[in-house]
């Protein structure tokens, strides 16, 4: 039967070698052709609160925050901003 020491061991194994696995970050700063800026005129002050509350999920160029380089929350960042694009 397996020790509670062991099974211990062999999570902590796992959540390390999960943190090598690191998918690609939503980083293109590049313009899209149907940006918001492009597609209405924005004054300066609604283009500061855009880029403030939306632009992390609903632009190809997210702020990541630093607990998002510890996985799965990693994972969980990037499925929530596809699923927000």
């Amino acid at each position: 039967m397996l020790s509670v020491k062991k099974i211990i061991t062999g999570l902590l194994l796992i959540i390390i070698a999960v943190q090598f696995y690191r998918p690609a970050q939503n980083s293109d700063l590049s313009v899209m052709p149907n940006h918001i800026s492009k597609v209405v005129t924005v004054s300066a002050q609604v283009n500061g609160i855009l880029k403030k509350a939306c632009y992390d999920c609903h632009s190809n160029n997210t702020n990541y925050p630093w607990y998002a380089q510890i996985q799965p929350v990693n994972w969980y960042i990037n499925q929530h901003i596809k699923v927000a694009k």
